[in-house]
């Protein structure tokens, strides 16, 4: 057990040897450590009230997050998602996703695509999944088959992979090989009569280029998951397609 002082809005820790460790209601763990204290788990007490070594270890030992600002590996970072980061933390909200996030991104193999991916989610504005993956969208035709091939099955809870080596990598050029995704407003402009949209979660180690044209809102992917039909998305439909098929619906999928 470890010494400790629990008031209602605010927790202290006196672990041996170390530093008191102080908690009020604004640490955004602050209910994890107390109900790790209740528990009777004092080590995950620490290691919630702890703010740098919570952010390692969900993080697989990688990320650090202070006032200081963002490092992965001991190194700093800076940019889109830095920013983003620290405005979560700063306000007290939860950022343990982006950390998730981040680590699966510098597991992308390539620098190239880890850069071109942060073009795309500031100019799509998507969300991060809690697994520290994120969502895009895609336009399907009525029997959830891919438009352009209309072999790809994109029911939702189904998952495509192809070798990343057969995904092209070059951002120059915008119709090519992968499995395409795209930001919701411009995949919603580019729906059939009686096509739907679907919602996909991709990991950002899978990403493997985004088209330099179409203002940075569509990228190609080795790999993807299908989690659920958009509703509504045909809502302003016309009753005319709205893209020519073979100016946009490129690649495998």
């Amino acid at each position: 057990m470890v010494p400790f002082i629990l008031k209602n809005n605010s927790v202290s820790l006196f672990p041996e040897g170390e530093a008191p460790l102080m908690v009020d209601s604004s640490h955004l763990n602050f209910k994890a450590v107390v109900d790790a204290i209740k528990e009777g788990d004092f080590d995950k007490a620490i290691e919630l009230a702890e703010t740098k070594t919570f952010f390692r270890a969900i993080s697989g030992g990688q990320v650090s997050i202070s006032d200081d600002g963002v490092t992965y590996k001991g190194e700093a970072l800076s940019g889109y998602l830095v920013d983003k980061m620290m405005q979560f933390y700063q306000g007290g909200l939860p950022v343990e996703h982006y950390c998730k996030f981040l680590a699966n991104l510098m597991a992308n193999p390539s620098m190239v695509a880890r850069k071109e991916l942060y073009l795309f989610l500031e100019a799509a504005d998507l969300p991060i999944t809690e697994d520290g993956h994120f969502l895009a969208y895609k336009a399907v035709r009525s029997d959830f088959m891919d438009i352009y091939s209309g072999k790809f099955d994109n029911s939702p809870g189904t998952r495509h992979m192809m070798d990343r080596a057969a995904v092209d990598d070059d951002r120059n050029k915008t119709c090519s090989e992968g499995f395409h995704a795209a930001a919701y407003k411009y995949a919603k402009g580019f729906m059939w009569p009686n096509g739907r949209m679907v919602a996909v979660k991709i990991n950002p180690a899978d990403v493997v280029s985004v088209p330099s044209d179409y203002g940075n809102q569509k990228l190609r992917c080795s790999a993807y998951d299908v989690m659920f039909e958009v509703p509504d998305a045909a809502d302003i439909f016309k009753g005319k397609a709205l893209a020519d098929a073979n100016g946009f619906f490129d690649g495998r999928g």
